[in-house]
């Protein structure tokens, strides 16, 4: 890893992120009818935030006469905040469902949302007049999930927190997700783990902030892992939206056609199978 390689990755995700702004800017003011469609555009703009902070952050390709202190944790943690927004994208918009599960996927989802909300202010002693309306909310979402007809479709264990007011965000394993989603297993785990490996306040990544010297070869590779680990994410979430929003949405250019082909193989394939 030299600075020449570093600013080929940078400008890969630059153009990969100037497709996906398009794509976002492309569906402004649209206001789709269905719900799944309207968290997907709103997900979809979560995840390219995370993206351009990400990128924003990241060293400059350039050498700095100036002393830099690079800061890995933060990269890795908007990283790993866009990675799990694709999860969340894909689970509830992108992957093909019939029109119940869909629903009932977005049911849980809002119920679990609402019940930690109300659980949050509740801890705190909140007086704000709102906690009624969330513990409401939260309640109404419990009667209609429990009352839906892929209620019995969940495992005996997520049944049983749903009734303790501990519903999951998903219903099925994040195994189940990376298969529905073209992506292999070991392959998100190797990208999440290691991020978390320098999200978290560890020894390691103590060690490894203080052992870091800005510019060298070791600190240029490190700090592309996350830019590259986010890749194959942000290009198959901008293509999973193109596709959800046919006809208004850019064509990608050659190069980040030519991207997605590579880290669709990659994230599909993991690394070390791919071609």
């Amino acid at each position: 890893m030299d600075r020449q390689r570093y600013k080929e990755i940078l400008s890969e995700f630059d153009a990969a992120g100037d497709h996906a702004a398009s794509v976002s800017a492309a569906l402004v003011g649209l206001a789709p009818a269905e719900p799944h469609r309207m968290y997907a555009e709103q997900i979809f703009v979560k995840l390219l935030a995370h993206c351009v902070t990400l990128r924003r952050i990241s060293p400059a390709p350039e050498s700095s006469s100036q002393p830099e202190l690079w800061d890995l944790s933060s990269n890795s943690v908007l990283a790993r905040a866009a990675i799990e927004a694709f999860d969340a994208l894909a689970y509830l918009a992108l992957t093909p469902q019939e029109p119940a599960l869909r629903e009932f996927r977005l049911l849980l989802w809002e119920l679990h949302d609402a019940n930690r909300r109300a659980k949050m202010l509740g801890h705190i002693g909140s007086v704000d007049p709102r906690l009624a309306d969330i513990q409401a909310s939260s309640k109404e979402l419990y009667e209609r999930a429990v009352k839906h007809k892929h209620f019995g479709s969940l495992s005996k264990s997520l049944q049983k927190r749903v009734h303790e007011q501990d519903p999951p965000s998903f219903m099925n394993s994040q195994r189940e997700r990376c298969q529905a989603n073209g992506i292999d297993h070991d392959y998100f785990n190797a990208v999440t783990m290691q991020l978390s490996q320098y999200a978290h306040t560890s020894p390691f990544s103590v060690h490894q902030l203080f052992e870091f010297r800005a510019g060298s070869p070791d600190a240029l590779r490190m700090m592309s892992l996350p830019v590259q680990f986010v890749l194959p994410f942000m290009l198959r979430a901008t293509a999973g939206m193109r596709s959800l929003f046919p006809g208004i949405t850019p064509e990608p250019s050659e190069g980040v056609s030519v991207s997605l082909a590579l880290w669709t193989e990659i994230s599909s394939r993991g690394v070390k199978n791919a071609g």
